[in-house]
This record gives C-alpha cells, sequence and structure tokens, in this order.
C-alpha cells in the first residue's frame, strides 16, 4: 500500500492555443480541469496501475471543498485536513509549439501548529493501515520552515518500521536540508537543472551527471534517479549504474510527468518488481502523462505500450 502527502495541493487549469501574446487578448476554449498536486498526481498514477493508495496533506477554503467532493470520485482513498486560508489554482497555458507557461498561486500557509497536525496525521494513517511500506512526500509547503521535510523524515524513521521506504519528491532548500539531514529519503529525483544546484556543478549531459552521482550529500541516498528530459534518466541503485532512455512521442502536455514518474517508481516497489522493471514503470508513466491533456493521469494501454520501448542498460563505470 502507498501513501502520498501533498502539502500544497491544487486546481488546475489546462489552456491550449496556437498562439499567446503578453499585453494582448487571448481567446481560449474552455480549458481542462483536474485536481492536481505532486502527491495527488502520483497517487493516482499508482492507482490506475493498480496499487492501494491514499493520499493525504491539507486543503482550504472552496477550493478545497471543490476539490476533496472532486478526489471522492478517483481510485484511491483520500484523507485532507483543512486549514486555513484559500487552496491554490494553478494555470497551464500550452502553446506555440509546445511551450507551456505556467501560473501558479502560493496557497495556503502551513503554520507550526499545522505541521504538527499533518505529522500525527501520517502517523495515525499509518497505524490504521499497516500495510503501508511506501510513503511518498510530494511538491512544495507553504511554510517558513525550510526544513520541515527533513523534520518529518526523521519522525517517520523513528516511529515506522525500517522496511517502510520514502520517497521524496521535492526540490529547493527543502530538498537541500534533507540531504544534510542525519535521516535520509530511500528515493529522490532531481532533474538535471536541480540536480546541478545541489552539487554546485554545471551539468549538461547523462555524462556529467554519471561522473557526479557520488558528490557527498547524495552518496547515502538508496534510489538516485537524475531525470534528463528527452534523453531518459540516469539512475544509481545499490552500487549499480543505470542509462535509461525513452522513445520519442507526440508530446500534449509535460506537466506532471515527473509526478507520474514517481508513482510508476512508487508501483514498482509497492509491487516487489525487479528494479529494472521498476525503473521502466517510472519512465513509462512519465511519457504517458505528456501524452495527456489532463495532468497527473495515464492510461493503462499506453503504460504498457511505452514499457516495450524503453531502454535499460547498466553502465560498466571504469575504477
Amino acid at each position: 500500500m502507498i501513501l502520498t502527502i501533498t502539502l500544497n495541493p491544487s486546481m488546475d487549469f489546462i489552456y491550449t492555443t496556437n498562439h499567446f501574446q503578453t499585453g494582448h487578448l487571448n481567446r481560449f476554449k474552455n480549458p481542462a480541469r483536474v485536481v492536481g498536486g505532486k502527491g495527488i498526481n502520483s497517487g493516482r498514477t499508482s492507482a490506475i496501475l493498480g496499487s492501494d493508495v491514499i493520499v493525504t496533506g491539507v486543503l482550504a477554503g472552496m477550493n478545497g471543498e471543490h476539490i476533496a467532493k472532486l478526489l471522492e470520485t478517483e481510485k484511491f482513498i483520500s484523507t485532507f485536513r483543512f486549514i486555513g486560508g484559500e487552496t491554490r489554482n494553478a494555470i497551464t497555458i500550452m502553446h506555440d509549439n509546445n511551450c507551456h507557461t505556467e501560473l501558479v498561486e502560493e496557497g495556503p500557509h502551513v503554520s507550526k501548529s499545522v505541521e504538527k497536525e499533518i505529522v500525527s496525521d501520517i502517523l495515525a494513517i499509518c497505524q490504521k493501515y499497516p500495510l503501508i511500506q511506501t510513503i511518498c512526500l510530494s511538491g512544495s509547503a507553504n511554510t517558513g520552515n525550510e526544513s520541515f521535510y527533513a523534520e518529518v523524515i526523521q519522525i517517520l524513521k523513528n516511529e515506522l518500521h525500517p522496511s517502510v521506504r520514502i520517497l521524496a519528491d521535492i526540490s529547493r532548500h527543502q530538498l537541500k536540508n534533507v540531504l544534510s539531514a542525519t535521516e535520509k529519503p530511500f528515493f529522490i529525483k532531481p532533474n538535471i537543472h536541480e540536480f546541478s544546484e545541489l552539487i554546485s556543478k554545471e551539468v549538461h549531459s547523462k555524462a556529467d551527471v554519471v561522473e557526479n552521482l557520488d558528490y557527498q550529500c547524495l552518496a547515502t541516498i538508496p534510489l538516485l534517479m537524475v531525470s534528463c528530459g528527452a534523453e531518459g534518466a540516469i539512475v544509481r541503485y545499490q552500487g549499480k549504474i543505470y542509462d535509461l532512455t525513452i522513445p520519442k512521442i507526440k508530446l500534449v502536455n509535460p506537466t506532471g510527468s515527473g509526478d507520474a514518474t514517481v508513482g510508476g517508481i512508487a508501483y514498482g516497489l509497492d509491487q516487489g518488481l525487479p528494479i529494472e522493471d521498476t525503473l521502466k514503470y517510472g519512465m513509462a508513466c512519465g511519457i504517458a502523462n505528456a501524452m495527456e491533456t489532463a495532468v497527473g493521469f495515464v492510461q493503462l494501454e499506453n503504460v504498457e505500450a511505452l514499457l516495450k520501448e524503453i531502454k535499460i542498460n547498466e553502465m560498466i563505470i571504469p575504477k
């Protein structure tokens, strides 16, 4: 069973136009509307694949009430805490040959007292559902505490069985503070630009990534995936390095593809699949999401077809 945690969900609106002009009137057809937020997106993907999934986090205001009702129709169990403020909107504009422009609101503030309630909620869910073996911490948290995710991981490591795997799909200061803490997550998935920021060094290619996989703050992460866009990904797991290459597709909307990748990885871990199959599921889900207008959504038949087209090769690195 998988638990995903989303501290800043959103109501996503996806608009499509041939050409977008700033400073001018732009007319659109009605947008696609979908509930978003990284943990919700990854949980949706895992549930579509067949895992039992619980999604939790915080919601607020009228937007939050609307989202809570929509989540009741999904394939997972949803249980969210309501806090003050208003759950954010996120607008994506697809335009000019697959360029996409995003407008994302800040979302409700997570106070110190809410932080404690969130941790209590997570522990209570894990106690109620002892089959949870994979926990995904996903996305931003509108809190002044830049070490909040590091604190959550520390508590979960102390309170839960060592077999529970924590996947951290986070970025910026929260990720840096997680990596400098004593207790590390099982999995992280920076893209190549985030990877550059983590190691304070320009990285432009897969070869550059491979050269820096053992950077000090990353060395103790059991499963490290560096997403390289259309080039696929580089993965390090149990001393082995894998090069994943992906097929070319007709791009529709790449928003949420990283979330879907995490959903595929969580599914593979949940089902006890070999690491090679787990990685393929991750990549297949990321690509399948990019073929859809909706965010954090995959069609099972597309995932199954893409699995056959993803190449994974173990790299032999000279010592």
